[in-house]
C-alpha cells in the first residue's frame, strides 16, 4: 500500500527494496494522463514523490522542472538525471526501467496493442473528449474566444467522442471483458480515464451498454478511487452547481 504525506503534496509508494531517490511525478491531479502515470506507479509499488503544479499561479512560482521545459505541460517524471514527458512516453519508460512491462498483457501481440492504445487514448481520445468537449465548456484556457465557434468546435468534439464510443463498443468489447482481451492491462486504465472526464458534463454510457459494464469493471481496479478522489471531488462539485441552477 501507498503511504502518503496529505497536506504537502507529497505520497510515496512502498519500498521497492533498492536503496534509491524516490521518483518525483510533477501532476496535475484532474488529467487522465497525470493519473494513469500515477496509478501505474502505485500498482507496481514504484518509489515515487507527488509535486503538484498550479498552472494558474505565476510562471516564476512553477517548479524549475516545469519552468525549464520548453512545453511547460505534465506529466513529468524525473528520475534523477532523467526527465520524461507525455504520459506514454513514462508509461514505457517506467515498463522498460522497474516492471518488465507489467500490466501490458501477455506476449508482444498484446503488449504492442496495449501501448497502440496507450497512445490513441492519449492523442486521438482525450483530443475529442477533453479539448474538444469538455474542457471548453469548463476552462476558459481551452475555450474559443468565440461563442458560436465554441459551440461548433463542441459539437464536433462531442461526434468524434460517439464515433469513438461506437469503435469500442463494436470492436474492442465484442466477447471481451476487457479491451485486449479477457485480461485487464493498461490499455484500459488509460482509456478509462480519459473517458471519464465525460463525468464533468453529466454524460451517461447507457447507449454503450458494453462501454458502461466495462467501465465499471476497471472502476474496480486497485488504487483506482484513490487516484480519483480529486477528479470525483470535482464532479461532485460542478453537479452541486448545476443542481443550484435548475
Amino acid at each position: 500500500m501507498a503511504s502518503s504525506n496529505v497536506g504537502n503534496g507529497v505520497e510515496c509508494a512502498g519500498d521497492s527494496g533498492e536503496h534509491r531517490q524516490p521518483l518525483e511525478l510533477y501532476l496535475v491531479r484532474i488529467s487522465p494522463p497525470c493519473r494513469v502515470v500515477w496509478l501505474y506507479l502505485l500498482q507496481h509499488n514504484i518509489p515515487h514523490r507527488l509535486i503538484d503544479v498550479n498552472f494558474t499561479a505565476d510562471s516564476l512560482d512553477l517548479p524549475d522542472v516545469i519552468r525549464q521545459q520548453a512545453h511547460r505541460e505534465v506529466p513529468v517524471l524525473v528520475d534523477g538525471n532523467i526527465t520524461v514527458f507525455e504520459g506514454p512516453a513514462i508509461l514505457n519508460y517506467l515498463a522498460n526501467t522497474y516492471t518488465h512491462h507489467a500490466g501490458f498483457g501477455h506476449g508482444l501481440p498484446t503488449r504492442y496493442i496495449t501501448e497502440s492504445l496507450c497512445s490513441w487514448a492519449n492523442s486521438e481520445l482525450h483530443r475529442a473528449v477533453g479539448y474538444k468537449y469538455v474542457y471548453p465548456q469548463f476552462l476558459e484556457k481551452y475555450a474559443l474566444p468565440d461563442h458560436d465557434h465554441n459551440e461548433g468546435m463542441m459539437e464536433h468534439g462531442l461526434r468524434d467522442v460517439i464515433r469513438h464510443l461506437e469503435t469500442l463498443e463494436q470492436r474492442y468489447l465484442v466477447g471481451n471483458h476487457y479491451l485486449t482481451g479477457n485480461r485487464q492491462t493498461l490499455a484500459d486504465m488509460f482509456v478509462a480515464t480519459v473517458l471519464v472526464q465525460m463525468e464533468w458534463t453529466g454524460f451517461k454510457f447507457k447507449m454503450w451498454p458494453k462501454v458502461d459494464i466495462w467501465l465499471g469493471r476497471v472502476k474496480h481496479a486497485e488504487f483506482w478511487d484513490f487516484v480519483h478522489t480529486s477528479h470525483k471531488e470535482f464532479v461532485a462539485e460542478l453537479e452541486r452547481s448545476r443542481f443550484q441552477f435548475d
